[in-house]
């Protein structure tokens, strides 16, 4: 999928009316001065486009680094947008920037399941990185990269696909000729069929 295919697969939540009066400039200004740098335009425009919408259906990325312990896929929800309500990147920005949550400077872009976010790195080492950050994860080991750039990020997420395969193990049981005298007895008075080996 590419940035354009998104269109197709979201809906607008109400947030966006609320904020469409949102001082952009200011806040990328404020973003400037607290983190150092901003992303570039590609993921300004995306923000711009896209925020404040939600995915019609549950949509994952595969990341690049494993997870210890895990090779899940990790959801992405909502898209994150511009203004001050509380999904907003302001807010996201306001609500993890410190030590204590996520360390490393970000812009925020998504939400991932509950209370994680989808972050574009604005660290030097990695600018450009999107990282998935697990709110439940120790600190250190709470970002997950999942690509490399904003375009190889959204070229990766797709729709969940349903585990149909039932792997359940059927299992055969055998009862002692008493037990399974019981058992129809109570089947019977409660009309239900007997049962049979």
């Amino acid at each position: 999928m590419d940035i354009q295919g998104i269109k197709q697969l979201i809906s607008f939540s109400k947030e966006r009316e609320l904020n469409q009066s949102y001082d952009i400039t200011s806040f990328l200004e404020e973003v400037k001065r607290t983190l150092g740098a901003i992303p570039d335009n590609t993921v300004l425009q995306f923000i711009t486009t896209y925020g404040f919408s939600y995915f019609n259906e549950e949509m994952v990325v595969s990341p690049l680094e494993k997870q210890a312990n895990s090779d899940e896929l990790l959801y992405v929800s909502g898209i994150l947008g511009f203004g001050n309500t509380q999904r907003s990147v302001e807010k996201s920005i306001k609500m993890y920037y410190c030590k204590e949550q996520i360390s490393m400077k970000f812009f925020p872009l998504c939400e991932g399941a509950s209370g994680d976010l989808i972050v574009y790195s604005l660290e030097e080492s990695s600018l450009g990185n999107i990282y998935y950050w697990s709110h439940d994860a120790p600190i250190g080991d709470d970002l997950v990269l999942v690509a490399k750039s904003l375009n190889d990020f959204i070229s990766r997420i797709e729709p969940k696909k349903e585990d149909k395969e039932d792997k359940r193990e059927v299992v055969s049981v055998t009862y002692s000729p008493r037990l399974l005298k019981l058992i129809n007895e109570k089947r019977i008075k409660d009309g239900l069929p007997p049962l049979e080996q």
